[in-house]
């Protein structure tokens, strides 16, 4: 039978090596954050981003009691309420930036930063929060042979900017007796152009005209209407 060979490390060793593991646990430090008293800043740019593919700088600036920015390096943590964020940026010169993303999602991202005692929020506005003007035009613009026409409605912001991800809801104005949209009044979503589309049909046997409404919700007063003549 083979004997095993007694070990060569010394008890001495044995107990230095564990010490060294120990100290090697011990030494680990957290991560620097912001001292109590540090003043914390937070700005947005953009404070408005479209629902897709939109991207904000979020930036905090940090400054000790003394006045100093704080070291490099100091570990800011990011939360968002919409939208996705990175979960931590660490400062340069005093400043920690991060990448806000829209998701898809319209609303109002309220962000907070937090490093060590302090923290400070800001708001970004996504999507369809901001539409100013809604254009609704009809092709074809009449109806003659056909019993039908296709309503689009065009969302802008106050910029002319197209926005995108929002609700608009079509419906008949005049005359619902004899015309309905194929919506049923159910909301349709604009597209990344930030236009919606719907087909009106009429059953009109006489010549009039129809008038359609588009409404943004969500948006208070945001709305359009288009007239088309109805040639029997």
């Amino acid at each position: 039978m083979r004997r095993r060979a007694p070990s060569s490390r010394s008890p001495l060793l044995t107990s230095g090596l564990a010490a060294c593991g120990l100290l090697l646990v011990t030494c680990h430090q957290a991560p620097p954050t912001a001292p109590t008293g540090t003043t914390m800043q937070i700005f947005a740019n953009p404070d408005f981003i479209q629902a897709h593919t939109g991207v904000s700088v979020i930036s905090v600036l940090l400054t000790e009691p003394a006045g100093t920015l704080v070291p490099d390096g100091t570990v800011v943590q990011f939360f968002t309420t919409l939208g996705q964020i990175d979960e931590q940026g660490r400062t340069n010169d005093g400043v920690a930036r991060v990448n806000l993303r829209a998701d898809s999602r319209s609303g109002e991202a309220t962000v907070t930063a937090a490093s060590g005692p302090v923290n400070a929020t800001v708001v970004v506005r996504i999507g369809g929060v901001l539409p100013s003007a809604v254009a609704v035009r009809a092709d074809p613009p009449r109806i003659t042979n056909s019993g039908s026409t296709h309503v689009f409605a065009i969302v802008t912001d106050a910029s002319a900017n197209p926005v995108a991800n929002v609700q608009v809801v079509f419906t008949v104005v005049n005359d619902p007796a004899t015309e309905f949209m194929d919506s049923a009044g159910a909301p349709i979503f604009t597209d990344t152009n930030g236009q919606a589309e719907d087909v009106m049909r009429t059953q009109r046997t006489t010549s009039g005209t129809a008038t359609v409404r588009a409404t943004v919700l969500g948006s208070g007063t945001v709305e359009g209407e288009v007239q088309i003549p109805i040639v029997r």
